[in-house]
C-alpha cells in the first residue's frame, strides 16, 4: 500500500463563508501565472510558486461550531488511527470545537511557519494515509 502525507488545519474562524472560501481562489492565478502577485492567499501563505492542485484539497466551513470530531469526519481520512491521531493533534492545540477545517495532501510540501494562522486556523500537522 502507498502512503500519502495529509497537511490538516483547524479551528474557529470568524470569516463569511465566502470571504473562508476566496483564501483558496486561484483562478485569477490560472489565467496568468507568471504574476505570483495573483496567487491565492492560501498558496502566499505556503510560499506555493505554482497553483496547488485543487484535487488534493478538501475545504469545509460551517457558520456553527461543533466538535472535531465531526469536522475530521469531513476530511478524506478513512483509516480510524489516523483520524485519531489527527483529533489529539487538535486537542493539543486547544481545539475541541471549531467551524472550519481544510486538508491539502502534497507529500512534498513542508509546512514553514507550524505556529500560525492559516485564513485564521492553526495548523494542525502532517499525516501519513494509506492509499
Amino acid at each position: 500500500m502507498a502512503q500519502q502525507s495529509i497537511h490538516v488545519w483547524a479551528g474557529t474562524s470568524d470569516k463569511t463563508e465566502e470571504q473562508f472560501y476566496k483564501y483558496f481562489d486561484q483562478s485569477k492565478f490560472q489565467k496568468n501565472d507568471q504574476d505570483l502577485n495573483l496567487r491565492s492567499q492560501f498558496s502566499k501563505d505556503l510560499n506555493l510558486q505554482n497553483s496547488y492542485d485543487e484535487n488534493w484539497m478538501t475545504i469545509y466551513h460551517n457558520r456553527k461550531k461543533i466538535s472535531i470530531q465531526s469536522m475530521i469526519e469531513e476530511l478524506p481520512v478513512w483509516n480510524d488511527q489516523t483520524e485519531v491521531e489527527i483529533y489529539q493533534a487538535c486537542v493539543k492545540k486547544g481545539i475541541t470545537t471549531a467551524n472550519a477545517i481544510f486538508s491539502y495532501a502534497d507529500d512534498a510540501l513542508t509546512i514553514e511557519n507550524q505556529k500560525g494562522t492559516y485564513n485564521g486556523l492553526l495548523y494542525v500537522g502532517r499525516f501519513n494515509l494509506t492509499v
